[in-house]
């Protein structure tokens, strides 16, 4: 997801705006006349801050702090030349997240950004973190997790072997007692009411 200067309009303006403070919470729509601007663009702005409204029937509610955050940027955007691209929402973490072509820098923007706080939530964190999760992955970890439950006699449960396998829950409870896959044998025992799979080597 590529962030441009267009994806939350810029306000032509030179004066920083001020709003009343110490708010608990309020509705989407009030909000956004807040702001003086249409809901579909105040929806934007939570979108790319991350902010999720909290849904109480058929209204919508914003915290205290989430409507704080939507000030800053508010007040950022009112001052003529400023875009959401240079909108700081923490100290040391500057949204959004360039798209870059050397893995090094997305890792850097990653870390510079307060990820645990929730400030930052995008698609493209998730397939920054997706990218390095790969590139750490060794590719033979499934048949290692596997000849390891054999030497040792793990019993592995349906969700256990799901995982390993990168198959789902269904896959793997329709299967036979006896079923090969990737060199394994997997049968099916009875442990109580559950399902348990025990592994071996298939050497024939």
């Amino acid at each position: 997801m590529e962030l441009s200067n267009a994806a939350i309009e810029p306000i032509e303006s030179n004066v920083v705006m001020n709003f009343p403070i110490n708010i608990d919470r309020m509705r989407t729509r009030q909000v956004a006349e807040r702001y003086g601007i249409e809901y579909n663009s105040l929806h934007n702005r939570m979108n790319k801050l991350g902010i999720k409204p909290t849904k109480e029937g058929r209204e919508s509610f914003l915290s205290g702090v989430d409507i704080e955050l939507l000030d800053r940027l508010h007040s950022h955007l009112s001052v003529s030349g400023n875009t959401f691209a240079n909108f700081v929402i923490e100290e040391g973490a500057i949204v959004p997240m360039v798209k870059e072509s050397a893995p090094e820098r997305k890792m850097e923007l990653v870390k510079s950004s307060n990820v645990s706080s929730g400030s930052i939530v995008s698609t493209e964190l998730v397939e920054i973190l997706n990218v390095f999760a790969r590139q750490n992955y060794d590719i033979l970890t499934p048949q290692k997790k596997l000849l390891e439950a054999s030497e040792y006699g793990f019993l592995l449960t349906t969700e256990q072997v799901a995982m390993i396998l990168n198959l789902s829950r269904s896959t793997i409870s329709s299967w036979e007692s006896g079923t090969i896959k990737l060199g394994f044998i997997f049968t099916k025992q009875k442990e109580g009411n559950s399902v348990v799979w025990s592994v071996a080597r298939n050497n024939t």
